[in-house]
């Protein structure tokens, strides 16, 4: 049609200018008129064939998205390869990692794409056998999540953010209860990897929440959210996050006794900087279960630290009322328990936790202790009863701590190194212990090895790590290293073996 209209132009304006010579000689006005006529009749054959020509471009120019459309698709792709992402619409940002590689294990086992680590990377009970194996989430998980703000009055914005964690190799959402549940009643050296999880299939099994941000007055936001424990250890780790190479980013029990502890649901959380300081807390108003005996004790942390200079440092004191640690059932237990339901420890639990970053040119130190103490609960929870995550629980354990209080304590130290803008070095190292707590005191019972090397008896893990990072941009990188990880004492105890080395390779791209 654009075509026609053109030539279409051009034969009138043909036309009056020859009109206009014509005017100027009137014996040729009946040569030019024949002789106008035949060039009208060629400019007509000529968009005849023109329109036959073009009309497939201009079909599917029709059936084409608006240009707006195919201009904000082109950016967005441009935004994610070349480093400027993530993607963002009218204040909602969508963001997110991808992350795998391939790993040699010592005493390892086969990777479970419901266990959120995937593989299980440090020395675990159930280790069983050396090999390759693929391997998800070697510097921290893969997982999608959407965050926005808005401003709804000068000074103070609107925000929310949730995300999600998910086996890149499987497809699964992480689900550390159903890979516990996948393991009821096998027997060690025949389990798949497994693990008990904060991530329990939900749909935004990290955190989902919603709240206020204002420079001057903070941030109070309200929903499924990382605990202070578990943002003090990702700031203060030297391989943060890393789940191949880190004792901190895989064990998600550090985070003040449980791993269920690192996230708290229905919980207020309030963080605020004032000057080089700054002070945050969170509270926990979801019950921990739901059955016969459950309760609903007080679940909070505070911390408080500050920047100055090169110098970060922070401390964080945890209380947690009715902790749930949860296990697979035996094969005993499976007898007299249903197929689908799993086996629970029941505690309270309290832990301070000091952490220090110091930095100089290229060189990052990093220092930290934690001390958390396992006490029977004051409020027992009896089975059968239904934790916060939605699983059901059979065999519930209230007093695995009535002779002593268990106390574990954790250091770490460790650097970072960017050699140049692209290359970075990590290494780390940790080491866990703790008492004997039990009816039997072990430190006289050095000539029986049972009794030394019982659960309760005073045990130690040791672990290394060290991996090298390059960057190709911001966005994507390679990475390689390992960790050599060992247990002794009652921390040994039904392990088959004790020690575990695990190197691996992989690459991860954040958007």
């Amino acid at each position: 049609m654009l075509i026609r209209l053109r030539l279409s132009l051009l034969a009138i304006l043909c036309l009056l200018g020859a009109s206009a010579a014509a005017a100027d000689d009137p014996h040729d006005l009946s040569r030019r008129i024949a002789a106008l006529k035949a060039r009208s009749a060629a400019l007509a054959a000529g968009i005849e064939k023109a329109e036959k020509r073009h009309a497939p471009h201009e079909a599917a120019r029709e059936r084409s998205p608006p240009p707006t459309l195919l201009a904000a698709a082109a950016q967005t792709q441009a935004g994610l390869l070349g480093g400027t992402g993530p993607f963002s619409w009218n204040g909602i940002a969508l963001f997110g990692a991808l992350d795998a590689g391939v790993a040699w294990q010592s005493h390892g086992v086969p990777l479970n794409g419901a266990f959120p680590q995937g593989l299980e990377y440090a020395v675990s009970k159930n280790g069983a056998r050396a090999g390759f194996a693929l391997a998800p989430g070697g510097l921290g998980y893969s997982g999608v999540g959407l965050r926005g703000s808005r401003e709804i009055l000068p000074g103070l914005m609107a925000i929310f953010a949730g995300y999600t964690n998910f086996d890149l190799l499987s497809g699964q959402l992480s689900n550390g209860p159903a890979s516990l549940i996948q393991n009821n009643g096998v027997p060690l050296a025949y389990q798949s990897a497994n693990g008990d999880s904060r991530a329990a299939g939900q749909a935004f099994n990290d955190y989902l929440y919603v709240g206020l941000s204002s420079r001057s007055f903070g941030e109070l936001t309200f929903g499924r959210q990382r605990t202070l424990t578990t943002d003090d250890r990702a700031a203060y780790d030297p391989i943060s996050g890393s789940l191949a190479f880190s004792l901190l980013g895989y064990n998600g029990s550090l985070s003040s006794g449980d791993t269920e502890n690192s996230r708290f649901d229905e919980a207020l959380k309030y963080r605020v900087s004032l000057g080089p300081a700054h002070f945050a807390a969170i509270y926990k108003f979801a019950a921990p279960a739901t059955g016969a005996g459950a309760a609903n004790g007080a679940t909070y942390q505070l911390s408080a630290g500050a920047e100055i200079g090169a110098l970060s440092f922070n401390a964080v004191y945890s209380h947690v009322s009715d902790a749930i640690a949860l296990s697979p059932l035996s094969a005993a237990q499976m007898t007299v328990s249903p197929a689908n339901s799993l086996a629970a420890t029941v505690s309270d639990n309290q832990a301070v936790l000091v952490s220090a970053r110091y930095t100089y040119e290229r060189l990052k130190l990093y220092l930290g202790y934690e001390y958390y103490a396992f006490k029977d609960p004051a409020d027992t929870i009896l089975a059968p009863f239904v934790d916060y995550n939605g699983y059901a629980v059979s065999v519930a354990a209230n007093d695995a701590f009535q002779y002593h209080d268990k106390i574990q304590q954790l250091v770490w130290t460790g650097l970072r190194y960017a050699y140049d803008s692209r290359l970075d070095f990590s290494l780390g190292y940790y080491h866990v212990w703790q008492n004997s707590y039990g009816s039997v005191s072990c430190a006289t019972s050095r000539n029986n090895a049972v009794v030394k090397n019982a659960s309760t008896c005073a045990g130690a893990e040791d672990a290394l790590g060290l991996v090298a990072q390059y960057h190709f941009n911001e966005n994507l990188q390679l990475y390689g290293g390992l960790m050599v990880s060992a247990v002794s004492g009652g921390m040994a105890n039904g392990f088959l073996y004790p020690n575990s080395v695990d190197p691996m390779v992989g690459l991860r791209y954040v958007f």
